[in-house]
């Protein structure tokens, strides 16, 4: 009886050790994987470390996509700051001056010439004549003359500006011109205003381009342009000036409508008696034909 207790709790110790290794041999194997499961094991780990960097990755792409919205958030105001100085720049070009608008930077002229516009040709030894005989009219030689003649009242300052048109940098004369020529002018361009006024065309307005020029102006000319007349010009008498655009106030008016309104009143003064015109290939020559 007592040897089959000792046999039974020899059997027993047998069953735990053997439990015991068994667990060991399970804990030792999932410590230490070999083949095909450490492999496993290696790619999983691969993916650990790549997914550890992904979170981090992830907080810094918010962080830039956060960037750009801070940046953008901090570029309002700048813009906001812009807007003002952009609106005020474009009100001072777009906006007419008080009688009449400038020429405008980055907007193209209407061309006024023998190729835009139908006028009949007066002879040039019309207009030659015509400016001789103008009451005041002389040869305006040099400034002094030019001066003298001013002081005398036989010339009459031209504005750089007035109602239907303005003066062009003059680089070969000077604003000045008998009376009877800036009543033509001032006539002209007061009804082209008119003609444009309340119109899409409202605010364009015709350029001056040359009017008194004395001897020296006109030879430096001559020099410079084949085309200008060698001799005694109808300009060195103050008796004519030249129109060679009409300057649009945005690119909204087309040429079409104010370069027709300006050839209707140039033929209706012709037709008239009040002026004589050459269509030259860049300009309209205009004399006063009545005083």
């Amino acid at each position: 009886m007592q040897k089959q207790k000792q046999k039974r709790l020899r059997w027993d110790r047998i069953a735990m050790v053997g439990g015991v290794a068994l667990v060991a041999a399970y804990g030792l194997a999932a410590v230490v994987p070999d083949g095909q499961d450490y492999d496993g094991a290696d790619s999983e780990g691969r993916v650990a470390s790549v997914l550890a960097p992904e979170d981090v990755l992830e907080e810094v792409t918010e962080g830039v996509y956060a960037a750009p919205i801070m940046v953008q958030e901090r570029a309002e105001p700048e813009k906001a700051k812009e807007i003002p100085v952009r609106s005020t720049i474009e009100s001072a070009a777009v906006g007419p001056a008080p009688s009449g608008p400038l020429p405008r930077k980055g907007i193209a002229p209407c061309s006024c010439s023998k190729y835009t516009m139908k006028l009949a040709r007066n002879p040039y030894t019309q207009h030659q004549k015509r400016a001789r005989s103008l009451p005041g009219s002389f040869f305006v030689k040099n400034d002094s003359e030019l001066q003298a003649g001013f002081g005398r009242g036989d010339l009459v300052r031209v504005p750089t500006v007035g109602k239907g048109y303005h003066l062009d940098r003059l680089t070969h004369s000077e604003p000045f011109l008998l009376p009877a020529a800036f009543d033509v002018l001032k006539e002209m361009a007061s009804r082209f205003h008119k003609a444009m006024d309340g119109t899409s065309d409202e605010g364009a307005s015709i350029r001056i381009t040359s009017l008194t020029r004395t001897q020296s102006q006109q030879r430096k000319l001559r020099r410079r342009n084949a085309n200008a007349f060698n001799g005694q010009s109808t300009h060195n008498y103050g008796a004519s000036f030249d129109v060679a655009f009409i300057d649009r106030p945005n690119e909204t008016v087309k040429c079409g409508g104010p370069s027709w309104a300006l050839q209707s009143i140039l033929q209706d003064m012709q037709k008239n008696g009040q002026i004589l015109v050459i269509p030259e290939g860049n300009c309209m020559h205009i004399t006063p034909r009545n005083p």
